[in-house]
């Protein structure tokens, strides 16, 4: 197949997959139509007008023959002939003919005038388009009862060429203006009466977007009015179903897990929550920790300045607790009873170390004279697999006794291992030599779009991959990176966590996406998902980069779909859309992962362009209560109604994947099915077709 043959092939599937706007449908017919009738119209009078001259040249010539044959008849014999001759030529003279002979009876020529056949000021192509044919025409002389001869004349057609092109000139501009004309005049009929569909393809759009808006008049077309009227109740029965559903998820929220002071997840979210994270570290070194804050002057404040200011003491620390885990990765803040706070968190041993450190200096920053027993205290421990909830606060809470009665930062910060080694300039070498291949693109604004990797990134990335299922096929394959430096991994968090606090986030997001999506490369036949961090979605400059480079290297990676944290989602969401729509018109999906996990109200669903919901793990282990069941029943009730699809990780027996399916949750992941596996190994032994390696394709 050569170039031109594939450059009109991809045309051509484009044109059919995208389709072909009913305006411009319309106005190519009319245009077509306009130049037929247009060409017709010149023709056809042009035809016209050389047939009328063909009958004038022939009429001119017969009677010119007739009047001169008359008038030499007298001097046609002997030394007469010369008046004969003189009035041949003063008629020939003229120009207006081609050719006047005279024959006398034996068929002697005696007179012969000939003219060339010239004609100025006309094209040449015309006449070859349009030729004149004038006639011979012939007269008998008689010489009184007998014939002298006859007379040939034939009318030059010179004349009759520049009328009919200056004929012609007429027909076409006047054809023209009057089809121009008429073309604009169309071109606004059709504005005026496809508006109403372009405004009901607008609503349809900004429908599938979430958005619920109506079209607020009514077109004068009997049929675009139907269609408006239905498209408007339907999307009245949309807007009403979504906003019944969600206020019945938000109250069902609101009295299940939520404290009614501070808005934040109580003890009941923390118990669900901490048996999703009980498993120990992951498989990106990621450990769970449970930390414990009180507030030890709780007692005094109400007792002395009332309970209005002890309700104020505890807003101030929950705010306080929430400016400090925000730019944590994966964190959470409870309240447990009206002194006590829990934070349950992923954290790498680095950056957990530093979490606690960065809260105890902000609690004694905000102790005063007000708070005469301190203003709060914490004590933060990992989370063991085999700890329940009340074995690990327990444990906390002896070591919050202990720094009452000892007070000493170290006691407080317990933490198993207390430390990892790695100094700052240690943190900044690693850092270092994870982003040096994208510092100097970077640096010129984002600008390279190609996939090239280096052998220190190979070196230093790992890729692991892991299914999602819908029924028995593949949804999408969700990538994760482990991080290696020296030999030794890094948990993801603690990477994370010390890039955030270098600045190197966005250099750590990109080096992350290009070794990706390189890796991705000619696995067409496959959707892949990957992860992008708070600062990456939310920054315009990395937006654009990653749009570009998905457009210029479309022709060799597969389908995409991004993956963002909800709280980093509900922390911007005016710039979280925009980072949506960006990418989705650059042909990408959207997935909102953790969903559920801030608990917060579902309505931020509506105008978002997303395709999926990845919800919180901690719903999905806990599917076997009845209340917990007919939440997520409820959440999955809710996004089917807006179009989005629904996903339930960490599905890790049989009988969770049974209870995801009853309650009609589209896709599942989780160990389960499949557990993450290296991106080497599948994509050499099985060509990334995880339909080969799953554990148990016919339970789904």
């Amino acid at each position: 197949m050569t170039d031109s043959q594939i450059v009109a092939k991809s045309a051509s599937n484009r044109l059919f997959k995208h389709g072909v706007a009913l305006s411009t449908q319309l106005s190519v017919l009319l245009i077509l139509l306009a130049i037929l009738t247009f060409a017709t119209t010149v023709l056809v009078s042009t035809g016209n007008m050389r047939n009328y001259l063909d009958n004038q040249l022939a009429r001119s010539a017969q009677d010119t023959a007739n009047s001169l044959g008359l008038s030499i008849s007298p001097y046609l014999s002997g030394d007469e002939k010369i008046m004969a001759d003189t009035m041949i030529s003063a008629i020939f003279d003229s120009g207006s003919y081609l050719a006047i002979s005279f024959h006398n009876a034996k068929k002697e020529l005696v007179f012969d005038r000939k003219n060339p056949e010239q004609v100025q000021g006309v094209p040449s192509w015309f006449i070859q388009l349009f030729p004149l044919h004038p006639p011979v025409m012939n007269s008998e002389v008689n010489d009184g009862w007998r014939i002298a001869g006859v007379l040939k004349v034939q009318a030059h057609p010179g004349f009759a060429y520049s009328s009919l092109w200056d004929h012609t000139k007429a027909v076409f501009w006047t054809s023209l203006l009057l089809c121009i004309g008429a073309l604009i005049a169309v071109h606004w009929l059709l504005l005026v009466v496809l508006k109403p569909l372009k405004d009901i393809e607008k609503q349809a759009e900004m429908l599938a977007e979430k958005r619920f808006e109506y079209l607020s008049y009514l077109p004068l077309t009997k049929e675009l009015r139907a269609v408006v009227h239905a498209l408007n109740h339907m999307v009245g029965n949309v807007k009403r179903s979504f906003t019944e559903l969600t206020d019945r998820a938000e109250q069902l929220n609101q009295q299940a897990y939520i404290d009614s002071l501070t808005a934040l997840p109580n003890r009941r979210a923390l118990v669900q929550s901490y048996l999703s994270m009980q498993s120990g570290p992951d498989d990106e070194g990621n450990v769970p920790y449970l930390a414990l804050v009180a507030l030890p002057s709780l007692k005094d404040v109400n007792d002395h300045l009332g309970y209005a200011a002890g309700d104020q003491y505890v807003e101030k620390a929950a705010s306080m607790l929430q400016a400090q885990i925000r730019n944590l990765q994966h964190a959470q803040l409870f309240r447990l009873s009206g002194s006590e706070f829990a934070i349950l968190a992923t954290l790498g041993t680095a950056s957990s170390l530093e979490f606690a450190m960065q809260v105890r200096q902000a609690f004694e920053i905000a102790r005063s004279e007000q708070y005469p027993k301190g203003f709060a205290s914490i004590a933060l421990l990992p989370v063991a697999a085999d700890d329940d909830l009340s074995a690990s606060l327990s444990r906390l809470d002896g070591l919050q006794a202990k720094q009452q009665a000892e007070p000493s930062p170290a006691l407080a910060l317990q933490l198993e291992p207390v430390v990892t080694g790695k100094s700052r300039s240690d943190w900044q070498e690693i850092l270092h030599h994870f982003t040096r291949s994208v510092v100097s693109d970077t640096a010129a604004g984002f600008s390279n779009t190609e996939l090239a990797i280096s052998a220190e990134m190979e070196r230093m990335f790992e890729l692991e991959v892991q299914p999602v299922y819908l029924q028995q096929q593949l949804l999408y394959v969700e990538t994760f990176i482990k991080f290696q430096a020296d030999g030794e991994q890094l948990a993801s968090s603690d990477v994370f966590a010390m890039a955030d606090r270098l600045g190197v986030s966005l250099l750590l997001d990109k080096a992350l996406v290009t070794y990706i999506l390189s890796r991705l490369k000619h696995f067409k036949s496959q959707t892949f998902a990957i992860n992008l961090s708070k600062s990456a979605m939310h920054d315009n400059q990395f937006t654009r980069w990653l749009c570009n480079t998905i457009r210029a290297n479309q022709h060799q990676l597969p389908k995409l779909v991004f993956e963002v944290n909800e709280q980093a989602t509900l922390g911007a969401i005016a710039s979280a859309s925009e980072f949506f729509n960006a990418v989705k018109a650059a042909g990408a999906a959207i997935t909102i992962e953790r969903f559920g996990a801030s608990f917060s109200s579902f309505r931020y669903l509506q105008g978002l362009n997303i395709d999926y919901i990845k919800i919180d793990g901690s719903y999905i282990r806990a599917l076997q209560q009845a209340d917990t069941r007919f939440f997520v029943e409820t959440m999955t009730h809710i996004c089917h109604g807006i179009g989005i699809r629904v996903i339930a990780p960490h599905v890790e027996h049989l009988d969770i994947a049974d209870i995801c399916l009853a309650i009609h949750i589209d896709a599942l992941q989780g160990r389960g099915l499949h557990a993450p596996i290296n991106f080497n190994l599948v994509c050499e032994n099985f060509g990334c077709n995880f339909d080969k390696t799953q554990v148990d394709s016919q339970k789904f």
